[in-house]
C-alpha cells in the first residue's frame, strides 16, 4: 500500500515501497562513477538556495540520457562549526524531498540547524525531477475498483485494472521504468554527496527513505558517516508479505482508533458506545451501494475510496478527530468527508487532475520488491486477512496487483542487508506504526552489522519531530556527534 505517512503528513504516497547493490548476490559491483557535475546554487528564498543536478539515466552508459534532479540547500546557521550536508528523503516513493526539506527545517531542533547545511532533492522520476514517470490522466478507474471483490466477476476487473494501468505506464515510461529503482537512486545520492564535497553521507530517511539509506550503505558502506531510518522498511520482505504486514498494522491501529472513540462520548462517531459496530454498517452500505459525495452531487464514495478515505487519517493519531467526523458524516449518508481524505491520499485536486505520485509509488516499488505474478496469490492472501484483519487489513492485497503484473521485473531479491564495514546506523522504530510495522525496524536492526535499534512507544507512522524529546534528542546527539543510544533504549 504505502510506505510513509500521505503527502500532506509527510509525503511518503499510497501503499507500501532498489545500480547494483553489493552483497545480495544479484547483481555485479557498480561500475565507477564519473565525477559529478559541479552545482550552481541560487537563492530561492526562505534563506534556501537552490539549483538543478544532472545524472546519467543509466549509470552503466553515462553519456547517454540524463535525469534533472531539483536540489534545496539551507546552509548551516553557525558556518564555523559546519559539519557538512544532512541529505533528507521524505519517503513515498513518489514525495517530493525539496518540499519536504522546506518544510522540516522549521521543526528540526537548532542543533542540527546550527551545524548542517540541510539538503533535499527529488530522486529521479519523482516529483520536480525530469523526466517523470507518467502512467495515466484519469486514475479513478483504478482507485475505484472494489478491493474484496465477492464473485468472479469482480475479480477478473481487478486484474484487468491492474494489467491496463501497468500497461498504460509502459506505453508512456517505458523507457524510464527500468532506471527508477532505488539502486539508481543510490548511485545518483554518491553523486550528490560527492558534489556537496562530504568525504561521506550523513542522511535523514523517513519510510520508504529508510529503504534508500539501507541500500546505500550496503553498496557504499566505506561513505557512511551517519544515517538515521526511521520507520523503517524490511528488505527481505517479499511483496505480498510486505502488504500482509501493513494490513495487520493498519487493522490494529483502526481498533485503537475505535477503542478510543468508544470511550469518549464527545467523539463524533461514539455511536452510543459501539463505533466498532457502527463502522461496520458504513463499509457494508458502501460495499453494497457507493455513498453520494455529497448527496446530490456528481462523485460518489465506493469500496475502493472508502480504503483510501480510512487509510489516509490512520498514520497519524492527530487525525483521529477528523476521521470521526468523515465516519458520522458516511452514516448519516454523505461520504464526502472520507472522500476528501482518499483525494489527498492518492493526490486528487479540485479539478479531477492527478499529480504523478501515485504511479511513481507504483514505478519504484514494483522492481524494489519481489511481488509474486499470479493473481491468485493476493485473491488467497484476502481470504486469509478477512479473518485476522476483517475491518481493514483484507482490502490491502488488491493495492499490490499492478506491481504483480509490472512490465520490468525486479532488480533485487529478498536478501538480507548488513553494510558490513558501516560505523553505527541508528534505526528508529514505532511500536503503533501502521505503514511500516515496528518488526521491520527490529529486524532491519538485526540485519545490518551496525545497526542500534531505538524504539518508540506509541501509535502513527515515523517517530521523529512527533513531541518525543527523548527520541528527537537521541537523533540530534547521533548525528552530530555520532553518539548511538544504549541498547534497548526506549521512549514512551
Amino acid at each position: 500500500m504505502v510506505t510513509s505517512s500521505p503527502r500532506r503528513l509527510c509525503r511518503v504516497s499510497p501503499f507500501l515501497v532498489f545500480a547494483l547493490f553489493l552483497g545480495c548476490g544479484d547483481d555485479p559491483d557498480p561500475a565507477p562513477a564519473p565525477s559529478p557535475p559541479a552545482i550552481s546554487w541560487e537563492e530561492c528564498g526562505g534563506g534556501f538556495e537552490c539549483a538543478t543536478f544532472s545524472v546519467p539515466v543509466n549509470h552503466d552508459a553515462p553519456d547517454g540520457r540524463t535525469f534533472s534532479i531539483p536540489l534545496v540547500r539551507r546552509p548551516a546557521a553557525v558556518p564555523s562549526a559546519r559539519i557538512g550536508s544532512l541529505l533528507v528523503n521524505p519517503g513515498g516513493p513518489g514525495g517530493s524531498g525539496v518540499g519536504w526539506a522546506r518544510g522540516l527545517q522549521i521543526f528540526l531542533p537548532q542543533p542540527l540547524k546550527d551545524r548542517f547545511d540541510l539538503v533535499g532533492f527529488d530522486p529521479r522520476g519523482q516529483a520536480g525531477s525530469t523526466p517523470r514517470i507518467d502512467c495515466v490522466d484519469d486514475l479513478g478507474p483504478l482507485i475505484g475498483l472494489d478491493p474484496t471483490p465477492d464473485d468472479a466477476a469482480e475479480q477478473q476487473a481487478l486484474v484487468a485494472g491492474a494489467d491496463a494501468f501497468a500497461a498504460a505506464c509502459e506505453a508512456r515510461s517505458g523507457e524510464l521504468l527500468p532506471f527508477v529503482g532505488t539502486n539508481h537512486i543510490v548511485r545518483d545520492m554518491d553523486l550528490l554527496r560527492e558534489a556537496l564535497g562530504d568525504e561521506k553521507l550523513t542522511f535523514l530517511g523517513f519510510s520508504y527513505g529508510t529503504f534508500v539509506g539501507a541500500m546505500y550503505a550496503e553498496t557504499y558502506p566505506e561513505r557512511v558517516r551517519a544515517l538515521v531510518l526511521d520507520a523503517a522498511i524490511d528488505p527481505t520482505v517479499p511483496g505480498d508479505r510486505y502488504i500482509e504486514g501493513q494490513a495487520v498494522a493498519f487493522e490494529a491501529e483502526l481498533e485503537k482508533f475505535l477503542a478510543d472513540c468508544a470511550a469518549d462520548a464527545k467523539c463524533a462517531f461514539h455511536s452510543g458506545g459501539d463505533p466498532q459496530s457502527a463502522y461496520d454498517a458504513v463499509k457494508a452500505a458502501i460495499e453494497a451501494s457507493p455513498l453520494p459525495a455529497p448527496p446530490g452531487g456528481e462523485r460518489a464514495l465506493g469500496p475502493g475510496e472508502f480504503v483510501y478515505g480510512v487509510a489516509r487519517p490512520l498514520y497519524d493519531e492527530s487525525q483521529w478527530k477528523g476521521l470521526a467526523e468523515a465516519l458520522a458524516l458516511a452514516a448519516a449518508g454523505d461520504g464526502s468527508g472520507l472522500l476528501a481524505y482518499a483525494d489527498d491520499y492518492v493526490a486528487r485536486s479540485e479539478d479531477g487532475s492527478y499529480d504523478d505520485s501515485f504511479e511513481v509509488y507504483y514505478g519504484v516499488i514494483s522492481v524494489d520488491l519481489p511481488f509474486p505474478a499470479d493473481p491468485a496469490v493476493y485473491q488467497a492472501l484476502t481470504g486469509e486477512l478477512q479473518s485476522k484483519a476483517p475491518r481493514f487489513g483484507a482490502s490491502l492485497p488488491a493495492t499490490a496487483l499492478p506491481s504483480a503484473r509490472w512490465p520490468v521485473p525486479p532488480w533485487r531479491s529478498n536478501t538480507p542487508v548488513s553494510a558490513a564495514g558501516a560505523p553505527p546506523i541508528l534505526v528508529v522504530g514505532g511500536t503503533g506504526d501502521p505503514a511500516t510495522p515496528y518488526a521491520w525496524s527490529v529486524s532491519l536492526a538485526e540485519q545490518l552489522s551496525s545497526g542500534v535499534l531505538l524504539t518508540r512507544e506509541g501509535p502513527g507512522h515515523i517517530s521523529f519531530l512527533r513531541d518525543h524529546t527523548c527520541i528527537d534528542q537521541a537523533v540530534t546527539d547521533y548525528l552530530v556527534d555520532r553518539k548511538v543510544p544504549a541498547k534497548g533504549t526506549t521512549c514512551k
